[in-house]
């Protein structure tokens, strides 16, 4: 059948049965696969990200320069609060007011603009409230909604901590919550198409939009309701009194979230069990979503990327066996992890710490890593070179790294070539958005004679994890298939079998559309095209 590879079906049927499962045994390394303590590999949604604005590490920090530049990033992150997006008071408008007229995004216009001329897309949270860090805010009163909504009857409260007025939304208020959920219909409408975004974070709950309020608890000595009086209180369980949201408010929240962002990735902080809840299961909104909400986790190097209420032996969540529990445990191999950095604490080593980030990075397939929050990213002092290969193996091997090599025999009396194409997963997660493999047959020109589509999809290429097993590496996850290509009539000669990962990431009626080459393999032999070269025969 001229034109296409022929997937010969007992083959492909062994090779499904392998993805997952020959992930423990050592795949054999090629002589043209990039190490893991080389440069990283440049692909979306994957490796080190540049998070609010901070830069690549570690030319972000001169006091570093003697280490090579990161190579680059696709993504970036921007947390915007609520206050710069809607500074007029929406009671003082005409009901046929544009929403130019109601609402400020040129903040996020501006990002969305700046990235996209690099290459890069965006992830986008917005935040009502954020305890830190402005240490002396403007006339000292920590703000993150609009001046207006302050006005709104029990919209908000007003708290004094070390001199500084602190405005908290009321987070169960009806007009905070309506007023929250009007903007986030009003930002879905005009970006949920836009290619340009590629996350949205779950927004308009806790401290930086984190679905947890630490801070009241901790700082203003003001606990949520105690695990007795929670589910009377609340609607669900809650362990540690660092939560003050309702049942009925999750599921607004959550729904005004996953009805504006319908289109793009979301991902969520997994501190409230009953946000997860909603937002991995439960929510009639799931339905009209097209991808499955990802995970995002704040303390990189000192907490799992697991949640205490999902992990803890001690939680009445693992000791009930709640289902949520396996549900949130699987998101961890089925869509995005995106972490951040947090500070080393004094009992704890810089090596532990790196340590802990690169074991927690393998071991729950985080796909993206934050470029702030860790010790060295305004450390003056030369980084050791023992810390600094724990920190980049950390980033290098988030995300996927996938590599393809292939045999091929000689042409059959039926002008046939038989061949076996091995891929290998050698990062800790697939790949989670729309990749197609194809193959291209080059003639002795290197002019592309044919192209034919793979049978095999990169994105389920994970598997189980376990870095104490693995050396600090993760365990590859392969799959493969025999294919064969009629080369009947064509000219004698050396061909060249190439394969190339072609981006087709698209959402429906995209307003703005984002194009990327090829997916650069962990390889070397990139051809022009975007290709790579994986084998070579001769037509007599």
């Amino acid at each position: 059948m001229r034109g296409r590879w022929l997937i010969l079906a007992p083959v492909l049927a062994v090779a499904t049965a392998l993805v997952g499962t020959v992930a423990h045994e050592p795949v054999t390394d090629h002589p043209v696969f990039r190490e893991m303590d080389g440069p990283d590999v440049v692909n979306p949604m994957r490796g080190q990200f540049d998070n609010i604005g901070t830069g690549l590490f570690p030319q972000s920090n001169v006091g570093q320069q003697h280490y090579p530049d990161w190579p680059g990033s696709k993504d970036a992150a921007i947390r915007v609060d609520w206050r710069s997006l809607q500074p007029v008071d929406p009671r003082t408008l005409p009901p046929d007011a544009p929403e130019s007229a109601k609402y400020d995004f040129s903040a996020i216009d501006e990002a969305l603009e700046t990235y996209a001329a690099q290459g890069m897309r965006v992830g986008l949270r917005v935040s009502s409230y954020d305890s830190c860090c402005e240490t002396s805010p403007e006339g000292n009163v920590n703000i993150g909604v609009p001046d207006w909504l302050t006005t709104v009857p029990g919209a908000t409260a007003t708290y004094e901590y070390d001199g500084v007025q602190q405005v908290i939304p009321n987070w169960n208020d009806n007009n905070y919550v309506g007023n929250f959920e009007a903007l986030l219909a009003a930002l879905g409408r005009k970006y949920d198409r836009d290619e340009r975004l590629s996350i949205f974070e779950m927004s308009g709950y806790g401290d930086f939009s984190e679905n947890h309020v630490a801070f009241m608890r901790d700082q203003l000595g003001m606990p949520a309701p105690d695990e007795q009086s929670s589910e009377a209180e609340l609607g669900y369980y809650s362990q540690y009194r660092d939560q003050y949201i309702t049942k009925a408010t999750v599921i607004r929240l959550v729904d005004a979230n996953l009805r504006a962002f319908r289109n793009t990735q979301m991902v969520t902080a997994t501190g409230n069990p009953e946000i997860v809840k909603q937002l991995l299961r439960d929510s009639a909104e799931l339905a009209g979503t097209v991808k499955p909400v990802g995970l995002r986790s704040d303390c990189l190097g000192v907490f799992s990327p697991v949640p205490t209420w999902a992990e803890n032996q001690y939680s009445k969540y693992v000791e009930r066996s709640d289902p949520i529990v396996d549900v949130l445990l699987e998101r961890y191999s089925t869509a995005p992890v995106l972490t951040e950095w947090c500070q080393k604490p004094d009992d704890m080593t810089s090596t532990e710490y790196y340590e802990r980030a690169l074991s927690d990075v393998i071991d729950h397939h985080v796909s993206m890593t934050a470029s702030s929050g860790f010790p060295d990213q305004f450390n003056g002092d030369t980084m050791s070179r023992d810390l600094y290969s724990l920190w980049s193996r950390a980033n290098v091997v988030s995300g996927y790294r996938y590599v393809a090599d292939a045999t091929a025999g000689v042409p059959d009396s039926d002008g046939t070539v038989s061949g076996t194409v091995r891929w290998t997963n050698k990062g800790t997660a697939a790949v989670h958005e729309n990749w197609t493999v194809e193959y291209r047959l080059l003639d002795p020109s290197g002019a592309v004679v044919q192209t034919v589509p793979s049978a095999i999809d990169l994105r389920t290429m994970t598997s189980p994890q376990s870095s104490s097993d693995t050396g600090g590496v993760p365990a590859p996850t392969t799959a493969q298939e025999n294919v064969e290509f009629d080369v009947s009539g064509l000219s004698s000669g050396f061909y060249t079998v190439s394969a190339a990962v072609v981006w087709n990431e698209h959402k429906a009626g995209a307003t703005s559309t984002v194009n990327y080459e090829p997916m650069s393999l962990a390889q070397n032999g990139r051809g022009m095209d975007g290709g790579y070269g994986l084998v070579t025969f001769e037509i007599p």
